[in-house]
């Protein structure tokens, strides 16, 4: 098919720079147990040298599929896809990576496929060469890693995989079990090379440990998220402790004892989920396993952080809600059952978050919405919003600030920075405008700054701001209704 520049045609951000090497072999993306298809099994790419060419090549076929009608792809049921102009497209980037290379691991979860199918090996290729094949200027402004396995920390050139991403300016999502304590990592989060390290603990006593990881290694791995959730307050990078529920940790031991471990421990984010893998065979209307017990046990431990001062991330809402109806579904569960727990939970806060003891209180931003610019006040109603003439910068720099330049009344104005708390981002820019960390503010010297970020995001970057902002700075966030 030949295109023209301005015609419309179907895409996605990881059929076009992204890149999954996977234990099974390469191809664009994989999420949970949804997969685009093969570029390479792993047989294939031990017997040959695999060139980014090759990888632009695959990727055009896939999007060549996508935009047949006559062709039958998986990624015609995505709901990442998106219509863009054709110019837009771009084949030669590296931008979401999934590296999963190995299965290899020191732990058997009863709920891990690779468990039940003893499936643990080492990789069949290179997949360091393949990402070797790409250079600094190849990678996109928000490129990042997922690095997990099996278990990466496992790998003998561990170290030399993070080198890699770091010199590439690659942010790395490291996904570890914790069993294993590397200094790398914690360096990597003290400086900021390690985007997010996360670590899923999926319990909260040593009998339900060993139960589920068939190992008795509990109070070690608390004794290493404990030095990363450390090393995540130093500002670099952060660190996330994860649950996924599932049939055997949704009872009150668990959850408290959770709960309790985490206030100790006091990481810079909890993320909760579920075992996903049966979504893979779900009807689109999500007729299939019965979730509620895990449901309950989820709104039961989110309420009880809640009451403590931490608000625990929806790891669904950024995953599977993504690209399929089911996790959407099942994300709508879950929200509608702690609206409806929320009166009778209580509201109290005990505990402020991690580092703003003592410090200025975050501003309390307007909230704006666009098409036409106004803002909504609190009885419901908007006014109008007039930034023309101003010095503005934009935070964080995501996806939806980004969008924010193709507004009429903002992207034509003086946008003199982005803002984020990401070190590997410093001294990019997107458009041309480059990204400065919040310590920039003074610098700026901005008359508004504009949040556009996920409601989960938005304390964070609220506090960020509070140590530069002053009280003429007019903040103001993006209403989550949008337009």
């Amino acid at each position: 098919m030949n295109y023209l520049p301005n015609d419309l045609v179907k895409s996605c951000p990881k059929l076009e720079s992204g890149l999954r090497l996977g234990i099974e072999g390469i191809h664009a993306c994989q999420l949970g147990p949804f997969s685009s298809p093969l570029f390479w099994t792993a047989e294939d790419a031990s017997r040959m040298s695999i060139r980014k060419d090759m990888i632009v090549e695959k990727r055009r076929q896939l999007f060549q599929a996508l935009n047949d009608e006559n062709e039958d792809v998986i990624c015609k049921r995505c709901r990442m896809v998106r219509t863009k102009r054709y110019a837009e497209v771009d084949f030669t980037k590296l931008g979401r990576i999934d590296y999963a290379a190995t299965t290899i691991c020191n732990l058997r979860c009863n709920f891990c496929g690779n468990t039940a199918q003893n499936a643990f090996h080492k990789s069949r290729y290179d997949a360091l060469a393949i990402l070797r094949e790409f250079s600094a200027k190849d990678v996109e402004w928000d490129s990042i890693v997922d690095f997990n396995g099996g278990e990466p920390t496992l790998l003998p050139n561990f170290d030399e995989h993070l080198d890699l991403f770091a010199s590439l300016r690659i942010r790395v999502l490291l996904y570890t079990n914790g069993v294993k304590y590397h200094q790398s990592v914690y360096d990597g989060l003290a400086n900021g090379t390690v985007f997010w390290a996360c670590t899923s603990l999926d319990c909260g006593t040593p009998s339900s440990f060993l139960r589920m990881k068939k190992r008795d290694y509990f109070l070690r791995v608390l004794e290493t998220v404990t030095r990363y959730a450390r090393a995540g307050n130093q500002g670099g990078g952060m660190f996330a402790a994860k649950y996924i529920f599932c049939s055997d940790n949704c009872g009150d031991d668990d959850i408290s004892g959770f709960v309790y471990a985490m206030l100790a421990v006091r990481p810079q984010k909890i993320w909760l989920t579920f075992d996903f893998t049966p979504f893979g065979n779900l009807s689109p209307d999500f007729v299939g396993p019965d979730y509620s017990r895990q449901i309950s046990a989820y709104v039961k431990m989110y309420n009880m952080l809640k009451k403590h001062g931490i608000t625990a991330t929806h790891y669904t809402e950024g995953h599977l809600a993504m690209i399929c109806q089911q996790g959407k579904n099942l994300l709508n569960q879950v929200l509608s059952e702690i609206d409806k727990s929320a009166s009778s939970t209580g509201s109290n806060t005990t505990l402020l978050a991690v580092g703003q003891e003592g410090e200025n209180p975050s501003p309390r931003p307007e909230y704006f919405m666009t098409q036409p610019l106004r803002t909504r006040m609190p009885d419901g109603n908007s006014e109008p919003f007039s930034i023309a003439g101003k010095r503005i910068v934009l935070a964080p720099a995501c996806p939806s600030s980004v969008r924010l330049l193709t507004e009429p009344e903002i992207g034509g104005e003086r946008i003199v920075g982005f803002l984020d708390r990401d070190p590997c981002l410093r001294g990019k820019s997107i458009e041309g405008i480059p990204i400065h960390g919040y310590n920039a503010i003074p610098d700026l010297d901005p008359e508004v700054i504009l949040i556009a970020s996920p409601s989960q995001h938005q304390a964070d970057i609220l506090h960020q701001i509070a140590g530069f902002a002053n009280k003429n700075m007019r903040v103001a966030s993006l209403s989550q209704e949008g337009k």
